[in-house]
């Protein structure tokens, strides 16, 4: 898939159908993570040793009924999976080790009038990791910013600016208040400061789903019920361009590395590539038979994956539109969320039997039967074939809504799988043993809405209706 340069200087004014070429990202938002060598289970299938690299990268409406009505706010579609695996997962807790402090909660929190949908901290280069892993907001300059963006089914975008909140809470003790529990649990009710939002982005007519960061943060964009995707500023909160060609809820979105492209995915079954700049689809793929429920690009946006209701994990070409892998859960339970690892070899599907599984997708095409038939139906061209389930995360409740999930990975003696949960709880996994390393506790309804900060230990969680919060977490200070 071809696409054409085009240049500017200044923005438009806002509601215009057009947009000035996004400025080149940096080598560092262009380069991939590099992969993190570690070992692997002896009770789970994986890879040989040699292959299983970390997948990690610190660069992922209300609640419906069951049934999947084409008239309902879609994040929170409700859905049962039952599928399930004969892999032995393992729930035992881990110790922590004895320099790395827990996560706690930050004394302040954000807020939405409804659920909360999606939350996304900024890419960042800039932020480096203190001393025993703790926070340090020391860059070239002195000062790295960080933001964070989250949305609700209110249709509301909000985007939030905690630099100072971090300084401060760096310099305080935060565990005064706020009691950790135990080595793997940690709860709060902390006395908190409500944050005041940077920007608060209005257009959409119906809840947003979805908010997704451009590489060089200077744009966002959001998904909606009202069947459309918005670009915005992320300086001025201008509404830039405007996205129409979905017939259904747009569930999931994000940019590609180069910031020129964003693929979306729908309750309309399809994929969908648009043009940034001025907003024209340059590509429908028919992806899948159930709604779309997740989107990602690889580290180069040579690929993209996409997940969906019919249990299916999807990897496409780009350029050419052409289903490259397919995989999919024993079971096929319902996939709730997927995303890339950062070197692309990997990719993270939450799905609706309470599991997160970490498949292997860097192998060639399937052969077999099953492939032998294809080619027969396809004018002998082989089959995209399915990657190898090399983790399996479970310990977390997942059977009714589409929960995410991210990679922590900012300091190496911590790498975590982080998920929501509809148990009000947010879980961290020990990304090679599959252990439950913490459960922050904090929220007063299902947690969703997650995301880990790409360059310091820092997660942030949004809650459902009952909750409505976006809230932070970070480890204890640590006295040096």
């Amino acid at each position: 898939m071809a696409t054409t340069s085009s240049s500017g200087d200044a923005p438009p004014p806002p509601g215009s159908n057009s947009l000035p070429t996004p400025p080149a990202p940096s080598a560092a938002a262009t380069t991939a993570t590099a992969a993190l060598t570690t070992t692997t289970t002896h009770d789970e299938p994986t890879t040989d040793s040699s292959s299983v690299k970390a997948a990690v990268d610190p660069s992922l409406s209300e609640p419906s009924p069951p049934e999947q009505t084409k008239d309902e706010p879609s994040r929170k579609r409700s859905r049962v999976g039952d599928g399930t695996d004969k892999e032995e997962t393992v729930h035992s807790e881990e110790d922590m080790s004895d320099t790395l402090q827990p996560f706690t909660a930050l004394p302040f929190y954000g807020d939405h009038k409804r659920a909360i949908s999606a939350f996304s901290f900024a890419p960042s280069s800039s932020a480096s990791l203190g001393n025993n892993g703790g926070m340090s907001l020391s860059s070239n300059d002195g000062h790295a910013q960080v933001l964070c963006a989250s949305s609700s089914a209110d249709g509301c975008a909000k985007v939030w600016d905690i630099t100072k909140n971090l300084s401060d809470a760096q310099n305080t003790d935060t565990t005064k208040d706020i009691p950790v529990e135990s080595a793997t649990s940690s709860s709060s009710t902390p006395t908190t400061t409500r944050l005041d939002p940077k920007l608060s982005l209005f257009g959409h007519n119906r809840g947003i789903n979805d908010v997704a960061w451009s590489p060089t943060a200077a744009y966002i964009a959001t998904a909606s019920d009202d069947k459309t995707l918005r670009l915005w500023s992320a300086e001025t909160g201008d509404a830039f361009v405007e996205f129409r060609g979905h017939t259904n809820f747009v569930f999931s979105c994000r940019f590609n590395p180069q910031s020129n492209l964003l693929v979306s995915g729908s309750f309309d079954e399809t994929v969908k590539l648009w043009d940034v700049r001025c907003g024209e689809c340059v590509a429908t793929l028919p992806a899948h038979s159930n709604p779309v429920t997740g989107v990602d690009f690889n580290r180069d946006g040579t690929c993209i994956v996409s997940g969906s209701y019919d249990g299916l994990v999807r990897i496409w070409d780009t350029a050419t539109g052409e289903c490259l892998k397919t995989v999919y859960a024993e079971g096929n339970p319902p996939v709730g969320g997927v995303r890339f690892s950062p070197n692309g070899r990997f990719v993270l599907s939450g799905t609706l039997d309470s599991k997160l599984r970490l498949y292997d997708v860097s192998g060639g095409r399937e052969r077999g039967s099953f492939g032998n038939e294809y080619r027969r139906l396809h004018n002998n061209r082989p089959q995209p074939r399915g990657g190898k389930c090399s983790k399996t995360y479970a310990g977390h409740k997942n059977s009714k809504f589409c929960a995410f999930s991210a990679f922590l990975s900012a300091n190496p003696k911590r790498q975590c799988v982080v998920s929501g949960s509809e148990d009000g709880k947010v879980h961290l996994y020990d990304l090679q043993s599959r252990m439950i390393r913490q459960t922050l506790e904090g929220h007063h309804d299902a947690v969703l809405a997650v995301d880990a900060h790409d360059s310091l230990e820092l997660i942030g969680s949004g809650g459902m209706a009952n909750d409505k919060s976006v809230r932070f977490w970070a480890p204890a200070k640590v006295d040096t």
